[in-house]
């Protein structure tokens, strides 16, 4: 029997933060040991062994030229192909399928389905300021969550970039501030909490930003004024403010102008300290599709492939809006932990279409022609975008005789 082997410094895709600091221990061809201990991690990196052909047609195990066949052939007679997901694939992998489309003339949305993320409208139209997650860790004496619960999504956000991480540059304690719709694990954190439905922060956002302009403010009309006061001299008296968004901040309707209004408010910010916005995501490489697509393309996501050249639209071209008004004819699609907060409405309208998937496991989401490929950061590297932007190196932990989503996808396409 082979000695156990023990990986250092491994990135874990588990979340969004992409923690590059991981022990993993292999024995016996499974991960047994994983250190520091996370249950994002844990989930990520348990490979089970269901017996799931890797190609099949139909739900029928297929070789790989088989399946290629058929996938070929399914797409051929489609018009308006439409591929998402790509935050599960690595850079490579997201090059390969981009690669495709061109080819296939197909739509292209590299928003996480399940969240809708305007970030890029408002960074084409107001702009942002923003930072990694080490300035934050380095440098934020004041952090305030909104809709941001990363003790729950992103386990180690506290130990490694925000409340418990020894700062560089700091020379005090940190104050944790929040605003959530409940009490939640992080809230709990925050000797200063506001408790606000969403349906109110676009008001919250325009009250503080008219505090930080000194405008006058009919009190009695503003919910939840005292606490929303206080948050305000809080950041305005910090040295260094960030303020950490979660998904349900900016999901909703009126997301684009929230975040706009609190993009307003940190400029204003900035006139007396420094001050920045930090968005958290569902992971693992939803901001890497963003910006494979501006490298390919030219333009943020969405876009189309024409035989003219790449073509732009921030909200008609929407994943959720062209299966909902019928617009596309058949997906691909790459399946990971976004099918799981996927609406009944889109999955419903997404089982009506001809799909070929790609995945690293059993899937209860219907697919013509499915791929079963190897899990990125696990059975094999390749590298991701955190969600701060900053690229990182995947390590192939374990063995397997699975293909890559990019090795299948160019190998369709040389077929």
């Amino acid at each position: 029997m082979s000695q156990p082997i023990t990986f250092a410094d491994v990135v874990c895709c588990g979340c969004s933060c992409l923690c590059d600091d991981l022990q993993v221990t292999v024995a016996a061809g499974q991960v047994a040991q994983i250190a520091p201990a996370c249950p994002h991690a844990a989930n990520y990196f348990a490979i089970a062994v269901d017996g799931e052909p890797n190609y099949t047609i139909n739900g029928e195990e297929a070789t790989i030229d088989a399946a290629i066949a058929a996938a070929t052939t399914l797409l051929a007679g489609a018009k308006s192909p439409l591929l998402l997901g790509l935050g599960e694939l690595t850079i490579d992998g997201q090059r390969a399928a981009l690669d495709w489309a061109d080819r296939l003339g197909a739509y292209v949305d590299a928003g996480n389905p399940a969240e809708p993320d305007p970030s890029g409208v408002v960074l084409q139209s107001t702009g942002m300021i923003t930072a990694t997650l080490g300035e934050i860790r380095d440098r934020a004496d004041v952090i305030l969550f909104w809709n941001a619960d990363p003790a729950t999504t992103q386990p180690r956000h506290f130990e490694r970039f925000s409340l418990d991480a020894p700062g560089r540059f700091l020379t005090g304690p940190r104050t944790a501030l929040a605003i959530d719709r409940q009490a939640t694990a992080t809230s709990a954190r925050a000797p200063l909490f506001c408790e606000s439905p969403l349906s109110q922060n676009l008001e919250t956002a325009h009250t503080l930003l008219a505090l930080a302009r000194g405008k006058k403010i009919d009190r009695k009309r503003v919910p939840k004024w005292a606490e929303i006061e206080q948050i305000h001299a809080r950041l305005a008296s910090a040295t260094y403010a960030a303020i950490v968004c979660g998904p349900p901040f900016y999901g909703g309707a009126d997301g684009a102008a929230i975040l706009e209004t609190l993009a307003d408010y940190v400029r204003e910010l900035n006139r007396n300290n420094r001050a920045i916005i930090s968005l958290e995501r569902s992971g693992p490489n939803w901001i890497g599709a963003a910006e494979s697509i501006a490298w390919r393309t030219g333009y943020p996501s969405p876009v189309r492939f024409a035989a003219d050249g790449p073509a732009f639209d921030p909200t008609g071209y929407r994943a959720a809006k062209l299966i909902a008004r019928r617009q596309v004819d058949a997906l691909i699609r790459f399946d990971g932990d976004w099918l799981t907060k996927a609406s009944p409405e889109m999955l419903s309208a997404m089982a009506k279409l001809p799909v070929v998937s790609f995945g690293w496991s059993e899937s209860e989401h219907p697919a013509a022609v499915r791929f079963h490929v190897a899990k990125p950061g696990v059975e094999c590297g390749g590298s991701m975008h955190r969600q701060d932007d900053v690229p990182l190196p995947l390590t192939q932990v374990l063995p397997t005789t699975r293909m890559t989503t990019e090795e299948v996808i160019r190998q369709m396409m040389n077929a």
